[in-house]
């Protein structure tokens, strides 16, 4: 069994209720966007300003049709480094409790885990790694074997010839 190990970007939980999330970094997001910390609590306006503004509507639409299994979708956030720009994502989610789970990995690592994919025969013997998830503290909240499972799933629905 051959094993590629994809880096995380950062995890969101966000509250249908309230609007709110929590964001917890990886820390190589962190350090690469000098951020102080790992883990924030945005309010709703955080979020709105956060998000691409057609990215907070994804985020309703998701709740307003009731999606039950796990789901993929590009989410753009503000480039926290400069004053202009967005850091453009894939974000494997899925909703439990009017709680939408998601971890945003950088469009870029997705590309590149995928191409290195491409050049190994056998896909029925591959499995997607996201690097360090286990060692975080968030790991009791999200079902990591499932987003790994859409990940690989996704890779090949979305960047297949």
């Amino acid at each position: 069994m051959k094993h590629f190990e994809i880096p995380w970007s950062f995890y969101f939980q966000f509250d249908n209720r309230t609007q709110m999330m929590r964001l917890q970094l990886s820390e190589m997001f962190k350090q690469k966007e000098s951020m102080p910390n790992n883990y924030y609590v945005l309010s709703y306006e955080d979020v709105i300003t956060f998000l691409h503004k057609y990215d907070h509507r994804k985020l309703n639409y998701f709740f307003d049709h009731g999606i039950q299994e796990t789901f993929d979708m590009v989410i753009r956030i503000k480039n926290l480094n400069k004053k202009k720009g967005y850091i453009k994502t894939h974000a494997v989610c899925y909703i439990n409790n009017q709680t939408m789970h998601c971890l945003s990995i950088n469009y870029l690592d997705v590309i590149e885990t995928k191409k290195k994919l491409d050049k190994y025969i056998s896909k029925s013997d591959v499995v997607i790694d996201i690097d360090n998830l286990e060692k975080q503290i968030f790991k009791k909240d999200l079902n990591i074997d499932v987003l790994e499972r859409h990940l690989y799933q996704m890779m090949q629905r979305a960047y297949s010839i």
